[in-house]
């Protein structure tokens, strides 16, 4: 069995989740903010890593759903040894068949989702699940999203460049507005970004945009990522 990865105040362990940790999901955490929630959702869980980040930061109810077994059993440990067992529930269930049994509004909503709708399909069956938009596309996505967050919330979403258009298509059919959009490149060098996070409200807000890159040109950690995650990693060098 690997060790868990260990952050500041809680531990991942991912031995059964067909997705593992990684750049994009602590990414999203660290940037992802909410003016004092109620509750908070975590659509497509995994580990639960963005679950525990949220929970590190408010102190409010928070649901975790994933529609892999294998990734709640994982989410449901790393919740129990956190410090925040109380708080986050974590349940085997698709955002679809969440949406039609849920009556609660959600004040923040974060989401790691199903991405590259037109590359190859992996082999593996659950890690085709977990990596394209399969089981869950992105007008899938916004619809259950209009429906779970409250009228003044925020919902934060980190998506591959590629598929930008499917993206902001399908928000807006839902009558959800862009708030922010901030392109990721994965090194200071690079030609593009790889990734966007966006965060989407019902009501309209000045849209505020920037780039941020992961790594500098001589590979190590850029300055501003470490300042973004620095309250989560335990080292980062």
């Amino acid at each position: 069995m690997a060790q868990p990865f260990q952050f500041k105040q809680f531990s991942i362990s991912q031995e059964h989740s067909a997705l593992k940790l990684g750049t994009d999901a602590v990414l999203l955490g660290s940037i992802a903010r909410f003016n004092h929630p109620k509750s908070l959702l975590d659509i497509g869980t995994g580990t639960g890593i963005l679950a525990l980040m949220m929970a590190q930061n408010y102190d409010c109810p928070i649901m975790a759903i994933d529609i892999d077994a294998g990734a709640i059993e994982d989410a449901r440990l790393n919740i129990e040894n956190s410090p925040w067992i109380g708080r986050i529930e974590a349940k085997t269930i698709s955002v679809q068949d969440f949406v039609a049994v849920c009556s609660n509004k959600f004040d923040g909503i974060v989401c790691n989702p199903p991405f590259f709708s037109n590359s190859l399909h992996c082999d593996e069956h659950k890690k085709t699940i977990a990596r394209h938009a399969v089981s869950l596309t992105p007008l899938d996505l916004f619809q259950s999203i209009e429906t779970l967050l409250s009228d003044s919330g925020v919902a934060y979403v980190i998506i591959p460049s590629s598929e930008k258009m499917a993206f902001e298509s399908a928000a807006r059919i839902c009558n959800l507005l862009i708030t922010n959009e901030i392109d990721v490149y994965p090194y200071a060098d690079s030609e593009s970004h790889n990734r966007i996070i966006f965060s989407f409200a019902k009501s309209w807000k000045p849209l505020t945009t920037k780039s941020i890159y992961i790594r500098n040109v001589d590979r190590t950690y850029s300055c501003e990522y470490k300042d973004l995650t620095k309250d989560f990693y335990l080292h980062l060098h």
